[in-house]
């Protein structure tokens, strides 16, 4: 086997190691992430800049949303049951305690029957990222497709609306 054949297939067999490494760091980037960015641009941003470039298009998202999914989907059967919903909500509580870790975990109970649309008792990955289209929309207050510190000057989308309406 002569040096570039014997390069190419080094190549070949790391390509699978790498990309497992690199599906690994994703991964811990999502298991790091703790939530509870409300209305704030800026903790949006914290949350789901995967690349820290300091700002979130609509693909980062969805890849932080989908590796998120498939950590919560514990038993692999590609739905959510509410026990592996809330239980990954609750470990991302895991540092609020008393009666506001209470509420965020009867809210998450809420939320779960409320996105599991058809009410079957388990949340598809069409009805998870529905939520999450709202949020980034949300986050996004400018409308331009890319959650950065813009958005923090701008006003919140439905706030505005409200404020029209009235």
């Amino acid at each position: 086997m002569n040096k570039q054949s014997m390069a190419l297939a080094c190549g070949l067999l790391c390509m699978p190691m790498m990309a497992f490494a690199a599906d690994q760091r994703l991964n811990q980037k999502v298991q790091d992430k703790i939530g509870g960015h409300g209305e704030d641009p800026s903790a949006f941003i914290a949350e789901h800049d995967l690349d820290g470039n300091g700002k979130v298009d609509a693909t980062e998202f969805e890849r932080f949303r989908r590796a998120r999914f498939a950590e919560t989907d514990s038993n692999g059967d590609g739905t959510l049951a509410r026990e592996e919903y809330v239980g990954e909500f609750a470990r991302r509580l895991k540092h609020v305690e008393g009666d506001t870790n209470a509420r965020q975990m009867k809210q998450a109970d809420v939320r779960f029957g409320v996105l599991d649309k058809d009410k079957d008792g388990k949340m598809t990955w069409d009805e998870y990222a529905a939520s999450g289209s709202r949020l980034f929309t949300r986050a996004d207050r400018d409308g331009n497709g890319v959650v950065d510190a813009r958005d923090n000057a701008a006003q919140d989308p439905e706030a505005k609306a409200e404020a029209t309406a009235k």
